[in-house]
């Protein structure tokens, strides 16, 4: 009777459905079916000297009486029984009202004639043909419904003495065959149909539900900003600029024409007003970041083919000029219920660009040195073990610089670690503009920095760090009241000559800087 694997839905509910949809025309058929038998009451009476028409009669409208009780039960207490015992018992009535309309064939006649052919074939072909609207979403309610009829036509065909033959009988049982075929293809279209009916009705009141959240959400968020208020009275301009809620831009859009319906808040994103926009989707599409364009559109019809909601984040152009961090969630709600074509989509819109900015910012902090800015000793062994790789794959040198500022102690000792701070700040901004674009700077913890040069000789690296020693000596450290002239020593090692892996020539430059140390600093020297 029911597939739940095709429907893919509670199987609760679409029982449920089934029943409603079997009882919705228990009154108009079953009233119907009451009207005729009074009907044929009279007219067989004159075809029929028993009172077998007279039970006949009373039999079809005691059934038709008990599916009528069955609807009226289901109408005021449908807890009285499960669903499934709803649809059996209406199951059970369609067979007894179908073997009552059968047996009117096989009731005794004193002179069957041409008349009496006429109203016989008048209702066979009435209540069978009528048998598909009203209880093909049940198969086996219409079977058994029809059946019986079917067979007893067919035995009255012969019994009454028509002038038939086999042919009219097999034509008959065809006609029948051509019955349950189409009541079977409308059983599988109400069955998709209540099927995909029970999906949209659950998306929708997810959807709902979500709105109601944030909706509860944006009311918390105001109570909250509402009470800062209160507490800092001596702050109200800046208060102003304070975003009132964590509001939600709602959008409705048609998929068939491109009309969009959107809330206030979705223009308050993006500064617009409801002049500036156009009520059409093109509202969404001349505002989204080109790099973000294609990406969202894909995700929206992949949506849309698997009929599951999405949520991604993608930049919208503000009236301003600026970009806007957004996050956008959205779901098909409506399709055609024949051809499954996308009708309506519905979503929401967040400005998540403070979210956005602070990811950006711990992305830089986990890769950054906070004081000086430079890259992060992660970082280092990061782009070290690239370029050594690369170095090795392509026979290339690599050189790198170890350097430490002489008698920083005494800075620190002397003028303090505020004092000593800036002076690393400075001196990592000379750094900076002195080394070349192809050159990597990090930050090595203390008052050390490593510079890594990629492509670069023994020879070269030596006559660079010369150069870099010569302008650090003459590097003049404007503090504001205090001059500084600082110099440094510096250690340098080179691949392949000083080693293989990162950490040995990480190791020798180290112990490099410490010789040039040793032999009186402000200078330079190579692992030996």
């Amino acid at each position: 009777m029911l597939d739940i694997n095709e429907t893919s839905v509670d199987s609760q509910k679409m029982l449920k459905k089934i029943a409603d949809t079997l009882y919705l025309h228990a009154l108009t058929s079953n009233g119907t079916i009451l009207f005729i038998t009074l009907i044929f009451f009279f007219i067989l009476s004159s075809y029929s000297n028993s009172s077998f028409h007279f039970i006949w009669s009373l039999v079809m409208t005691a059934a038709a009486v008990y599916r009528l009780f069955l609807c009226y039960q289901r109408k005021n207490t449908p807890v009285l029984r499960p669903d499934a015992q709803w649809i059996n018992h209406y199951i059970l009535g369609s067979m007894i009202v179908g073997c009552s309309w059968g047996s009117l064939f096989l009731l005794p006649y004193v002179n069957p004639d041409l008349t009496l052919f006429g109203v016989f074939l008048m209702v066979f072909f009435g209540v069978t043909a009528s048998a598909i609207p009203v209880l093909s979403v049940s198969l086996v309610a219409f079977v058994v419904y029809t059946l019986p009829i079917v067979v007893c036509f067919i035995i009255s065909l012969h019994t009454l003495n028509y002038a038939v033959d086999y042919y009219l009988s097999a034509s008959v049982f065809v006609y029948f065959i051509m019955l349950v075929l189409l009541a079977r293809n409308n059983n599988k279209q109400t069955i998709h149909s209540l099927a995909l009916r029970l999906k949209n009705e659950a998306l929708i009141n997810q959807l709902r539900k979500e709105i109601i959240h944030r909706e509860e959400l944006i009311h918390s968020r105001t109570k909250e900003l509402e009470r800062s208020r209160q507490k800092i009275l001596d702050s109200e301009n800046r208060l102003q600029n304070v975003i009132v809620g964590a509001g939600l831009g709602y959008w409705d859009w048609n998929y068939q024409t491109g009309h969009q319906i959107v809330n206030s808040r979705w223009l308050d994103i993006l500064g617009l007003s409801r002049g500036d926009i156009e009520n059409n989707v093109t509202d969404w599409d001349i505002r989204i970041h080109p790099d973000d364009k294609q990406r969202m559109i894909d995700t929206i019809e992949n949506a849309i083919k698997t009929n599951t909601p999405y949520v991604a984040d993608f930049r919208m152009k503000h009236k301003d000029g600026y970009w806007v961090w957004i996050q956008g969630s959205g779901a098909l709600i409506e399709s055609d219920s024949v051809t499954h074509e996308p009708i309506r989509l519905c979503g929401t819109h967040q400005d998540i660009s403070c979210r956005k900015n602070m990811e950006k910012e711990l992305e830089f902090r986990a890769k950054h040195d906070h004081l000086t800015g430079l890259f992060n000793r992660v970082e280092l062994e990061k782009y070290f073990q690239k370029e050594l790789s690369r170095s090795e794959r392509y026979g290339r040198s690599l050189s790198i610089f170890l350097i430490d500022i002489d008698h920083f102690k005494q800075i620190n000792d002397t003028y303090g670690h505020p004092v000593g701070d800036r002076v690393l700040k400075k001196y990592a901004n000379f750094l900076q503009e002195t080394i070349r674009n192809t050159d990597f700077l990090s930050r090595y913890g203390g008052e050390e920095f490593v510079i890594i040069l990629p492509e670069t000789s023994l020879k070269e690296a030596e006559e660079l760090a010369e150069r870099l020693r010569i302008k650090t000596h003459n590097f003049n450290l404007d503090l504001g009241n205090r001059q500084f002239n600082i110099t440094i020593s510096l250690g340098i090692a080179t691949y392949p000559d000083h080693g293989q892996e990162c950490d040995t020539i990480l190791e020798r430059a180290d112990q490099a800087m410490y010789q040039a140390k040793r032999k009186g600093r402000n200078r330079v020297h190579t692992w030996r």
